[in-house]
């Protein structure tokens, strides 16, 4: 379901997303390819409620479409805004290499001989049909436990649109602590009075930015970000927050997610927390190290440019040209007896990741239970 607002107000917030854009991807490059022998992409989306401007804004995403759109209608925008060849459809094209989120497609969808759909998983479970995964964390189990009959491919989820990086003019000031995304996914002992109270008594202002905020970083010194404490690997989730931390300029303090984990390569990328004590102490660490916080805003310019829109853009036509395209062509050629055995071993293979999944959350549910009761 998209996010509603006013006509006036949309076309003002699209023209912003729009030049903002254009500025992203003035450097990005369409990957070579011949064009001849390049089949129809598409980037699909099911028509529903509230989508009618979408194709009228050129594929320019706002905030306040749901996340859903990021791997459609955003990567078809800025893929056509370096001129590769793709469309943007919400009728399920007959033939062609057809991209778009788990959520859009139903498990009851079989691609024909002339389909090849690719599947951005995010957090959701895998496609039983798709022919080809893309997911956004790079420790998701279709990467880790990688098999030939379920081939999957990371690509670094999108950075917030038209995201404003932290104001120079705030200088050395370290004051102002804020949390980007949904409360709750904001671990409980973050979301308390208390602990607001708590960093308020050092001199720290901790806010959590309401939704239509989450590309203003401007007044921001450091970004605060920890679904929970406990030991959750969180395999499913990106690192967006640590992205967007990178191109605002600022600090992120992180809890231990694989997908973080998975990006660090020096201890200037972020620091991760364990605990609320934890946050208060890396907070003051910062603030009394001009030195260090100098050294993180250089690093941070270093590692944004590796998930700049261009670069994820060039990611996205090189993993269209050299993998799905061959894909779509090794699919077409295969006979009917072979995509009909491919379909059965599907099934069966996706029944088998349920019940795994289905244990391994009791199992989950079971150690949680024993934690709670433990003295």
């Amino acid at each position: 379901m998209l996010f509603a607002m006013p006509g006036s107000e949309y076309r003002a917030e699209a023209r912003r997303e729009f030049a903002h854009q254009e500025r992203e991807m003035a450097e990005a490059r369409a990957t070579p390819q011949s064009a001849p022998g390049l089949p129809p992409i598409y980037f699909y989306y099911p028509p529903g409620a509230d989508d009618a401007d979408i194709p009228a804004s050129n594929g320019v995403f706002t905030s306040y479409r749901a996340g859903y759109y990021n791997w459609s209608v955003k990567t078809y925008g800025c893929l056509s805004k370096m001129g590769f060849p793709c469309r943007l459809t919400h009728v399920l094209p007959d033939e062609g290499i057809i991209v778009s989120h788990r959520h859009f497609f139903k498990n009851t969808m079989l691609p024909n001989r002339r389909q090849l759909f690719v599947c951005a998983v995010a957090d959701f479970w895998r496609h039983p049909f798709a022919q080809l995964h893309i997911v956004q964390n790079p420790t998701d189990p279709l990467l880790v436990d990688a098999a030939p009959s379920w081939p999957a491919s990371f690509i670094p989820l999108w950075p917030e649109s038209g995201l404003i990086p932290r104001d120079p003019a705030r200088g050395d000031r370290f004051e102002n602590v804020a949390y980007y995304g949904l409360p709750p996914r904001l671990a409980p002992q973050l979301r308390s009075e208390k602990f607001a109270a708590r960093l308020r008594e050092h001199g720290f202002n901790f806010r959590i930015v309401p939704r239509d905020r989450w590309n203003d970083y401007s007044d921001t010194d450091a970004v605060l970000a920890v679904r929970s404490f406990a030991p959750v690997s969180w395999h499913k989730f990106p690192p967006s927050k640590l992205y967007n931390s990178w191109h605002a300029g600022v600090p992120a303090l992180l809890g231990s997610e694989s997908a973080y984990q998975a990006e660090r390569r020096s201890e200037y990328d972020y620091f991760e927390v364990h605990s609320a004590d934890e946050v208060l102490e890396t907070l003051l660490r910062l603030r009394g190290d001009q030195r260090l916080r100098a050294a993180v805003a250089r690093n941070c310019v270093e590692r944004a440019a590796g998930v700049s829109p261009a670069r994820i853009a060039e990611m996205w036509t090189t993993y269209l040209t050299t993998i799905a395209a061959p894909a779509f062509r090794d699919w077409e050629r295969r006979s009917t007896a072979s995509r009909s055995a491919f379909q059965v071993a599907r099934v069966f293979g996706y029944l088998k990741f349920v019940c795994v999944d289905f244990v391994m959350r009791g199992v989950r549910y079971v150690r949680k239970g024993l934690r709670a009761l433990a003295p």
